[in-house]
């Protein structure tokens, strides 16, 4: 499972110069002001709290996910100087802002980090690479609650609704490279087709044994010419010869609960 509180306080020790000036390298301006012209969110310009601006601190929400707001847009004067907004204001510019802009910049600044140096991300000349699921809180609304469910028990309805993300990881950077977000009750060996389209030939997957399936191995099968079957610490579980077997002779990694399937693409 993708710990994502653990990533996130790993996070929140970094000094907030260095959490800043990787957000500007790693995201620049000029990345930023592209994805506002291509979903049209240029036109409508706010010398408060520009487009650009607002971005930014979407994502900065992320970098300092233990800061309030207020301490958020102070940390970030350095880009913009002036004033902490209001309340309303923030409100208004995020909702002016939307998500397309977001989706936009992300499928432009995403991307593979792990190098053969960087640990655990490549075996034998293979790029590993993670699929496993989590679900996030969002917030409480009428329209979130229609568009993703929320958890709930026999007695009373879970506080806030709840989005289910089906995500391929590489596991080396643990950088959450394509993923899929659906309604709560939507369950995640429906949501795999979608991250098999972006497999690559030269790539490792590894994934939980409930995944592996008729489904899945077909729709993986045009491109992944070796697969293994689920592998686990049991000694009972690996007395099949083909949990054994790897392609070309490449010996198993070792076994463990954590790591039950992988697909080799050659």
């Amino acid at each position: 499972m993708i710990d994502l509180h653990h990533e996130a306080a790993a996070l929140a020790a970094w000094p907030t110069d260095e959490r800043l000036r990787a957000l500007q390298r790693i995201i620049p301006r000029a990345r930023v002001d592209d994805a506002l012209a291509q979903t049209g969110r240029d036109r409508t310009p706010c010398r408060r709290l520009p487009g650009w601006f607002m971005v930014w601190f979407m994502i900065a929400l992320g970098l300092f996910s233990r800061d309030a707001y207020r301490q958020i847009f102070r940390g970030l004067q350095v880009f913009r100087p002036g004033g902490i907004p209001g309340r309303s204001t923030r409100c208004e510019a995020r909702q002016r802002l939307g998500v397309a802009p977001l989706r936009a910049l992300a499928s432009q600044v995403v991307a593979l980090l792990g190098r053969p140096e960087t640990p655990g991300a490549f075996y034998r000349g293979m790029r590993t690479m993670a699929v496993d699921g989590f679900v996030l809180k969002v917030a409480d609304t009428p329209a979130n609650e229609r568009a993703f469910g929320r958890p709930g028990s026999g007695r009373a309805p879970g506080a806030f609704p709840q989005v289910r993300v089906l995500a391929r990881c590489e596991t080396g950077s643990h950088v959450l490279w394509k993923w899929l977000s659906k309604s709560l009750r939507a369950a995640e060996i429906t949501m795999v087709p979608f991250l098999l389209r972006f497999l690559q030939p030269d790539m490792l997957r590894w994934w939980d044994r409930h995944f592996l399936t008729f489904a899945t191995v077909s729709a993986a099968k045009p491109i992944c010419s070796h697969a293994s079957p689920p592998i686990a610490s049991s000694p009972r579980s690996n007395t099949c010869p083909m949990a054994r077997t790897w392609p070309s002779g490449i010996p198993a990694p070792p076994l463990g609960d954590a790591i039950a399937t992988a697909c080799w693409c050659a």
